[in-house]
């Protein structure tokens, strides 16, 4: 994956909560801790790490991850795809290209949706009908349950197209920092 050239800047979108605008005021950087994501979705939060920590694996591969960073830090390439949330400031990052992974949304949310990443139309229309054969009328129950080992195999195995940057689902990108330093902020705006 090419991450940029040497001097290539980025600009970045994401909301973040009064803590983190807090945090980086007061110490200059912001990372992401495995209790703040418990916090964050409560009782559903281990559902949330099953995806969160196979990205970790693969992406301080991509981009070593610095010491303090346990979860990435999710951003768009774009500021109309930015969650809004009462309460939360928007943060414009401009930070060196080869510090971002970045990647299509689609794909993500298919991973957050503990589902298969197909390779195009057709993959995806293919893996339907092989789930309907195996009588799976609810596609994440291939990944819940215990019950169909070699097909949750095989979606964990999909989720590698993530970084494949060769296949697109979406035209919208979404990318991942392992901090935000307070030198990156071009700008903050309260929703």
């Amino acid at each position: 994956m090419n991450n940029g050239s040497k001097d290539e800047k980025i600009t970045l979108w994401t909301a973040q909560s009064k803590i983190v605008i807090d945090t980086i005021e007061e110490k200059g950087i912001y990372h992401v801790k495995k209790e703040y994501i418990l916090k964050k979705y409560g009782e559903v939060a281990n559902i949330f790490l099953q995806p969160y920590t196979w990205f970790v694996g693969k992406a301080e591969k991509i981009i070593p991850r610095p010491q303090g960073a346990q979860y990435p830090i999710w951003l768009f390439t774009d500021l109309k795809y930015v969650d809004y949330h009462k309460d939360h400031f928007i943060l414009e990052i401009l930070v060196d290209r080869r510090k971002v992974i970045i990647f299509d949304k689609e794909k993500w949310n298919r991973i957050l949706n503990l589902s298969y990443v197909p390779t195009d139309k057709s993959d995806a229309e293919k893996y339907e009908h092989l789930l309907e054969r195996q009588g799976i009328y609810d596609p994440t129950d291939v990944y819940m349950k215990n019950y169909f080992p070699h097909l949750k195999a095989r979606v964990k195995k999909s989720w590698d197209r993530l970084f494949d940057n060769s296949i697109t689902l979406s035209e919208s990108k979404q990318g991942a920092l392992w901090e935000i330093r307070r030198e990156w902020i071009t700008k903050i705006t309260k929703v």
